[in-house]
C-alpha cells in the first residue's frame, strides 16, 4: 500500500505502537474474537473490567429505581386457551369481548396500558354504547376526587373506578379536576410536566380530541372548554400544538353555546399555551358584539381582554361588545352620559389588578383601543385610585428594588404596566387628544420609579452573540443590553454606517421562540410588539431578528446580507 509523503510519519508512529503491543504479548489489532477470549489483550481486558467496576459503583450510588406501580402493569397474556391474549389491559378496564371471528370490539396498543378506540370506524348510533360508566357513578368518582389535595391522588380515584369506562364529556371533568388540584396546590413546573406525561392523563386527553376530532356530541361545549382549560393549567407552553389546535377549531364551531366562565377559560388556556386561532377569537369577536358580553364577570373581561392582546388577533368586534359591556348598553339606546356614568362605575368594580391588566392589554392593542370607552373607564378609575393614594401619604422609595416598590394597592409588576400604559398614552399624542384625563403627578412618578428601578439580570443567548459577532464583522459599533426608556435592547447601533443614518439609532432585537405564537412564528406576542412600538417612540429604528430565520442563514455573507436589508428598512 502507498501513502503520501505527508501520511508517513503517522503511518510509521502507528507501526511502532503495534510492534511496541506485540513485544508485551498483545495483538497490534483488535481481536476478531468479541467473545473476550484469550486472544483479547491485557490492556483491553483491564479496561472492560474498570468500566464494569465504575458502572457498579454508579449503579449502587444512584439506589433502586422506581418501577411501574403494580395497579399500572397490563397482563400481557391471558390464561391457557385464551385466544385474545390478554384478559385486561389495565386495572378497572373491561375485559374485551368478541364481537366477530377476526375483529375485536377494542384493542389495546402495546406498552402503556391504556385503551386507544378507533373512533372513526365507530358509528354514531354505537357511540353511547362504548362508555359504561353512568352519570350517577361519576357524581360519586368526582365527590371523592374533589376530597383529595393532589393531582396525582385524584388521578388514582379515576383509575380507580376505570378509565375505560368514561365517556369524553367525563374525561373532560375529570381533566378539569386534575387541573383543579395542580393550581391549589401549587405544584412546580417539573411535577407539572410529569403529570402532563402520565399515560392516564393522556388517555384522557386523548379521548377529548378524538371526540372534537370527530365533531361528535359526546363532547360538549363546556367539555371542550374544560379540556382546553385543564391542558393550560397542566402543559402551560409546553403543550402539544396538534391537541390544541383541534379543541380551538371545535370550540370555533360551539361558540355560542360555551358558557361566559368557558369562553374566558378557553382564551386563557389559548393564551397561556401561546397558541393563535384567529377562526375562534373571531367567533368571540362576533358573539361579543352581538350580545354585548352581557353577563360577563369583570375578572372574565380582564381575561378575554389580555388573550386578545396577547396573542394579536383582530379585536374590532370584540371592542365594540367591550363599549357596550361598560356602558351597560349601545350608546344610542341610554345616551352618552348614562353611558359614561355605568362605565365608570364598571371600572370601579375592578379589584387593583385585572384593572391595571385589563388597561395594559388595550394598550397593548393600541390604535381605536386607546379611544374606547373602555380604556377612559379604566384610566380614570387608576388615576382616581392614584390620587387616593397620594392623599393617604402613599410614596415610593427609589433604593427599592422594582418588584418590591408599593405605591397603594398596587405593587412592582402593576407599576410597571401603568407605565407602559402611560408611555402609549403618550405615543398616541397624549391624554388631551385621546378625551382622557391627565394623570396625577404622583402616579406618574411612582410608575416611572417602579419601571426605572428594574434590576432584571441580563439574559444573552447563543444567537445574540452571532449577531453581535456579525455586526463587528461588518464594522458596525455597537452596545450589548443597553437600557433605553427602562427597556433592555439586545444590541443598539447609535451610529448605523452601512445603511441610510437613523436619528435615534436601530436597536436589533434578536427574538427567539417564546416572543412568537407557538404555531405561528411570524405572529409576535403582545409584550413583545408593544416594546418595539414604544421604543420607536423614543426615535430607535427597531430590528426584529427572529431566530426561526437566523438560524437558516449558514455563511456569514448570507448573515451580512440579511442585516443589512433589515437595518435598511427597519420594521413600521
Amino acid at each position: 500500500m502507498m501513502f503520501s509523503a505527508r501520511l508517513l510519519p503517522v503511518v510509521a508512529a502507528g507501526r511502532q505502537y503495534g510492534d511496541s503491543r506485540r513485544e508485551k504479548g498483545g495483538t497490534g489489532t483488535r481481536s476478531p474474537d468479541r467473545g473476550g477470549g484469550g486472544n483479547e489483550s491485557d490492556w483491553m481486558q483491564k479496561a472492560r473490567k474498570l468500566a464494569n467496576k465504575r458502572a457498579s459503583q454508579f449503579r449502587r450510588e444512584r439506589g433502586a429505581q422506581p418501577v411501574t406501580p403494580a395497579q399500572w402493569r397490563r397482563k400481557r397474556k391471558g390464561e391457557k386457551g385464551d385466544e385474545y391474549g390478554y384478559v385486561e389491559a389495565a386495572r378497572g378496564y373491561d375485559d374485551i369481548r368478541k364481537v366477530a371471528d377476526d375483529k375485536d370490539e377494542l384493542t389495546a396498543t402495546a406498552g402503556d396500558g391504556l385503551w386507544r378506540v378507533d373512533f372513526g370506524d365507530l358509528a354514531e348510533e354505537d357511540w353511547d354504547s362504548q362508555w359504561t360508566m353512568t352519570q350517577d357513578e361519576w357524581k360519586s368518582v368526582e365527590r371523592l376526587a374533589k376530597e383529595t389535595s393532589e393531582p396525582l391522588q385524584a388521578l388514582q380515584v379515576f383509575e380507580d373506578a376505570g378509565l375505560r369506562r368514561v365517556n369524553p364529556d367525563i374525561s373532560a371533568g375529570m381533566l378539569k379536576i386534575i387541573a383543579d388540584k395542580a393550581k391549589s396546590a401549587r405544584v412546580d413546573r417539573e411535577e407539572l410536566s410529569g403529570i402532563r406525561r402520565d399515560s392516564r392523563v393522556a388517555h384522557l386527553l386523548g379521548m377529548c380530541v378524538a371526540a372534537a376530532r370527530r365533531g361528535s356530541d359526546a363532547l360538549s361545549p363546556v367539555s371542550v372548554a374544560n379540556a382546553a382549560w385543564a391542558v393550560g393549567i397542566i402543559s402551560t407552553e409546553r403543550a402539544n400544538s396538534a391537541e390544541m389546535e383541534v379543541l380551538a377549531a371545535r370550540a370555533a364551531q360551539v361558540t355560542e353555546d360555551i358558557s361566559k366562565r368557558g369562553i374566558a377559560n378557553l382564551a386563557w388556556a389559548l393564551a397561556s399555551c401561546r397558541h393563535a386561532s384567529e377562526e375562534l377569537f373571531q367567533q368571540i369577536g362576533i358573539r361579543a358584539a352581538v350580545t354585548g358580553l352581557k353577563g360577563f364577570k369583570a375578572f372574565d373581561i380582564s381575561t378575554l381582554v389580555y388573550a386578545f392582546a396577547h396573542l394579536g388577533h383582530g379585536a374590532d368586534g370584540f371592542l365594540e361588545g367591550l363599549d357596550q359591556w361598560f356602558a351597560g348598553g349601545a350608546e344610542e339606546d341610554i345616551g352618552k352620559e348614562a353611558a359614561d356614568a355605568n362605565a365608570a362605575k364598571m371600572a370601579a368594580s375592578f379589584t387593583a389588578h385585572p384593572l391595571v391588566n385589563t388597561a395594559w392589554s388595550l394598550a397593548v392593542i393600541g390604535g381605536d383601543a386607546l379611544r374606547s370607552r373602555a380604556f377612559a373607564a379604566l384610566w380614570g378609575e387608576i388615576c382616581a385610585r392614584g390620587e387616593a393614594a397620594a392623599a393617604e401619604g402613599a410614596t415610593v422609595d427609589p433604593s427599592l428594588d422594582g418588584d418590591r416598590i408599593q405605591f397603594g394597592s398596587w405593587r412592582g409588576k402593576n407599576l410597571n404596566q401603568i407605565n407602559q400604559a402611560i408611555v402609549a398614552v403618550q405615543s398616541a399624542g397624549g391624554a388631551e387628544a385621546l378625551g382622557l384625563r391627565p394623570a396625577p403627578d404622583s402616579l406618574l412618578a411612582a410608575a416611572e420609579s417602579a419601571w426605572m428601578a428594574q434590576r432584571r439580570p441580563p439574559v444573552v443567548s447563543w444567537y445574540q452573540r452571532d449577531v453581535a459577532s456579525i455586526l463587528s464583522y461588518m464594522g458596525e459599533k455597537h452596545e450589548e443590553e443597553a437600557v433605553c426608556g427602562g427597556y433592555r435592547v439586545d444590541l443598539l447601533v447609535p451610529n448605523p454606517v452601512g445603511v441610510p443614518q437613523q436619528s435615534g439609532g436601530i436597536a436589533i432585537e434578536v427574538d427567539g421562540p417564546s416572543h412568537f405564537a407557538r404555531n405561528n412564528p411570524e405572529l409576535a406576542l403582545g409584550q413583545t410588539r408593544l416594546k418595539h412600538r414604544q421604543l420607536r417612540h423614543l426615535g430607535m429604528s427597531v430590528v426584529s431578528v427572529s431566530v426561526a430565520e437566523w438560524e437558516y442563514l449558514e455563511s456569514v455573507e448570507e448573515k451580512v446580507e440579511y442585516l443589512r436589508e433589515k437595518m435598511a428598512t427597519p420594521a413600521a
